[in-house]
């Protein structure tokens, strides 16, 4: 005989079913992503690799403020994803690294004139007077009294990684100093100095509470990203014409946990690199590359269910690599995952 009791039960194993079909759903699908391009120079021809000529820049633009993109500030980006609440579809952030003088004569007034809100990383000790070359601090605070964030970029934009535990300290100490007298207060966005980054460095970051630090490697923003470590795609004369833009504005995150190796520094070589995937349906459509000074490296890549694993078949140089890995899902969203090495 079937009693109250036991339909209860069935009942009550039904429901949990249900909200574990439906938690599972979730845990595989990341809920953000945000796109950060980062500049440095605007329609400065003697510098391409670090420049935007003045038609590829006017190109974003025009791309950039179409209605299907969602242009919010880094900080209302990093706060929403730190406050696990909503973003909008295509969430796109803007960044300018150095505060070279071409920002303010060619680079803000077109953002200003579009509303397009950005964040300004000052190298502090390139911030001195009659230099040619960048910003003074009356230009700066002229720009972040008409809008513009302004953020760390540390005080001699040294190669941060080579640096001790004291050196690195004096360097976060003298720029914090100079922020104070000059705007009244501190950052708390941070820009690492050519992308590198190390433990450490983090740690000592995370000590003098800043919020978030963004590196210089191609990735989409998400709530599974490192925010000590977040990515942006870099826009220089080679890599800024429209359909990248388009790509990467239009991509989304590729959730992922348990990347190996945790430092950006490496002291392994060639590293051992591995990394889970949040939705092992997009497993059969990933692929990686990584590319270090003398191109693209040689690898395998291993699939173990949501695991996958990267074998490089030489060494990596000195310097900088990066790993990237994109994937297709069923939606026919590009999703895109990025990551530096310093050696």
């Amino acid at each position: 005989m079937v009693t109250y009791k036991y339909i209860l039960l069935l009942i009550l194993k039904s429901i949990s079913s249900v909200f574990l079909l439906i938690s599972t759903a979730e845990a595989v699908n990341i809920k953000n992503s945000a796109t950060v391009f980062m500049y440095h120079k605007f329609d400065v021809s003697k510098y391409p690799s670090t420049s935007v000529t003045l038609e590829q820049f006017e190109k974003h633009i025009e791309e950039l403020t179409k209605e299907k993109y969602s242009i919010k500030s880094l900080e209302y980006i990093v706060d929403t994803i730190i406050n696990d609440g909503i973003l909008d579809d295509n969430t796109i952030g803007i960044s300018v690294d150095d505060a070279d003088k071409s920002f303010l004569s060619v680079g803000w007034p077109l953002f200003k004139a579009n509303n397009i809100p950005v964040t300004l990383f000052v190298t502090t000790g390139t911030i001195v007077k009659n230099n040619k070359s960048y910003l003074n601090w009356d230009q700066i605070r002229k720009l972040k009294n008409e809008g513009v964030t302004i953020g760390a970029h540390a005080h001699t934009h040294s190669h941060m990684p080579d640096l001790t535990a004291e050196e690195i300290i004096n360097e976060i100490e003298i720029s914090n100093k100079i922020f104070l007298k000059e705007l009244g207060e501190i950052p708390n966005l941070y820009a690492h100095p050519y992308g590198e980054a190390n433990e450490e460095l983090i740690e000592i970051l995370k000590s003098y509470k800043y919020k978030v630090a963004f590196g210089q490697h191609s990735g989409i923003i998400n709530e599974t990203s490192n925010l000590y470590y977040l990515p942006r795609f870099s826009l220089n004369e080679r890599y800024a014409e429209i359909d990248r833009v388009k790509f990467a504005a239009n991509a989304k995150g590729l959730g992922i946990y348990d990347f190996i190796p945790t430092d950006p520094t490496i002291s392994e070589n060639p590293p051992y690199i591995g990394f889970s995937l949040l939705d092992e349906k997009l497993v059969p459509s990933i692929d990686c590359f990584v590319f270090d000074s003398k191109g693209q490296v040689e690898k395998e890549l291993f699939k173990f269910n949501e695991r996958i694993e990267i074998r490089l078949k030489r060494k990596l140089t000195e310097g900088r690599s990066r790993v990237n890995c994109t994937a297709k899902g069923s939606d026919n969203q590009w999703r895109w995952f990025g990551h530096q090495f310093y050696l």
